[in-house]
């Protein structure tokens, strides 16, 4: 920013050394002349023309009263005139509208012999506004003329331009970035900051800290941090990931920052960026997270029930206890290790159903398996499987799955279910029974009855007629 600058400015004072040397070089060629041939004013006079008209500036002649008496053919090249165009007209004719007071002013309080150097802008032939630098010199006392001298300075205000909205863009890119930037100077001044370093530091805004001391802004920086800030200066870059900071009330605030050095066109440090986020509230949540991750571990290790998770590779990557002794392993054992290692304790039967809903459904519901144990027993689960998805991306995680232990349950239900077939069995003795005996007295009473006799088991004539 300030290189360009130093750029223009030499070469304005480039342009007045010329003019002076010029002007000095007119002065000495007219006295020298002079002297030689003072009865040859024309030969004086030609030489001076000559010099005026070829030389690499643009040039204009004017009397007291402003207008043109002289013009050169780089003024007319620059801007388009002829000669016949410019010659007598008034200077100001040449001026924008905006321009003409204050030309008119400067040409008056020029003093003689001086020079004074400015910009300006002259409209030419076709209309268009030419962006120009002239030193103006008076000479004469009583009725002064003026020699204008031009040099076309378009392209230093297209590059002013440009640069202008470079800077532009950068500030707007800096000030809108969600990270927290500060650029300093080599004194530590801030020249450009970003919105949400204001509001990270609760500052007012940007006005309100350009240009200051960044000590002057932030009274409580710790030591080690000015210390980053020198080596920052002498050419190093250096961050941290989690770095705690103490406020003046005692509240601590965490920052993920860099600092590193920028550099000028020449090569030099010209100060030093600082990226800063505040994480304080990033820590306490992964603090939260970290204490409800070590209660669910908790829970999940001395949880009765067996609890297994696996990632979408079936690699095991969290167990408890209570699943790994299902194998007679410890968890460490099985972290790490691939579902598909231990499918042998499945019976063969259960394993295509178990498959095919895995992996169509990612979830299974309420599956009793019978699982072979390293001891020779067998042991009757009740498995529910359910996927992990990531809530931002609908990208699958992890599966969990969890177990209950019906073994007993099921011994029960075996043993209840043979005492109802051996009830079953009685039940249909019994019923055979009855139905012999009933058969019998009907045997009975029918022989008695053809005897002529009364009947003995008048109970099941009377089923029989009911």
């Amino acid at each position: 920013m300030l290189i360009p600058l130093m750029a223009e400015v030499a070469g304005s004072l480039l342009l007045i050394a010329i003019l002076f040397v010029i002007s000095a070089g007119l002065l000495v060629l007219l006295l020298g002349e002079r002297r030689k041939n003072h009865h040859d004013p024309l030969f004086v006079t030609n030489q001076i023309e000559s010099l005026l008209r070829y030389m690499p500036e643009g040039y204009i002649g004017v009397d007291n009263h402003g207008i043109i008496k002289e013009v050169n053919d780089t003024y007319l090249s620059m801007t388009g005139y002829k000669r016949r165009d410019v010659l007598g007209k008034a200077l100001e004719y040449f001026i924008p509208m905006e321009g003409k007071e204050t030309i008119a002013f400067q040409l008056k309080t020029i003093e003689t012999l001086n020079s004074q150097l400015m910009e300006t802008a002259h409209r030419c032939k076709n209309n268009t506004i030419l962006p120009l630098e002239v030193s103006i010199t008076s000479t004469g006392f009583s009725n002064p003329a003026f020699m204008c001298f031009y040099r076309d300075i378009s392209q230093r205000k297209k590059d002013e331009l440009s640069r202008k909205h470079s800077t532009d863009l950068l500030r707007y890119v800096i000030e809108h970035t969600r990270s927290a930037v500060s650029i300093h100077d080599k004194n530590l001044r801030y020249l450009y900051v970003s919105q949400k370093y204001l509001d990270e530091y609760a500052l007012k805004d940007a006005a309100s800290i350009i240009g200051r001391h960044h000590y002057e802004v932030l009274p409580d920086l710790p030591q080690k941090w000015r210390d980053v800030h020198q080596r920052a200066l002498a050419g190093e870059v250096i961050s941290a990931e989690d770095d705690p900071y103490v406020r003046e009330d005692g509240s601590v605030e965490y920052t993920r920052w860099e600092c590193r050095p920028w550099y000028t066109e020449q090569g030099t440090i010209g100060g030093i960026i600082i990226y800063t986020e505040m994480i304080t509230k990033q820590k306490e949540f992964e603090h939260e997270l970290k204490k409800t991750k070590e209660y669910l571990e908790t829970v999940l290790t001395h949880a009765n029930a067996p609890i297994v998770v696996w990632d979408p590779s079936l690699t095991i990557t969290l167990a408890n206890q209570a699943f790994s002794s299902l194998f007679g392993l410890s968890v460490e054992q099985m972290i790490g290790h691939r579902l598909l290692e231990f499918e042998q304790y499945i019976p063969l039967q259960h394993r295509n159903a178990l498959y095919l809903q895995l992996g169509t459904r990612k979830a299974i519901d309420a599956a009793e398996i019978e699982m072979a144990q390293s001891d020779g027993s067998n042991r009757t689960l009740l498995w529910n499987v359910s996927p992990m998805f990531n809530p931002d991306t609908g990208d699958l995680v992890a599966i969990i799955a969890q177990g209950q232990d019906i073994s007993e349950r099921k011994k029960i239900e075996q043993e209840h279910a043979g005492q109802l077939e051996e009830l079953k069995r009685w039940y249909a003795v019994m019923t055979n029974r009855e139905d012999r005996i009933i058969a019998l007295k009907r045997e009975v009473n029918a022989l008695l009855k053809y005897e002529g006799k009364a009947i003995r088991y008048a109970s099941v004539e009377d089923e029989t007629h009911a």
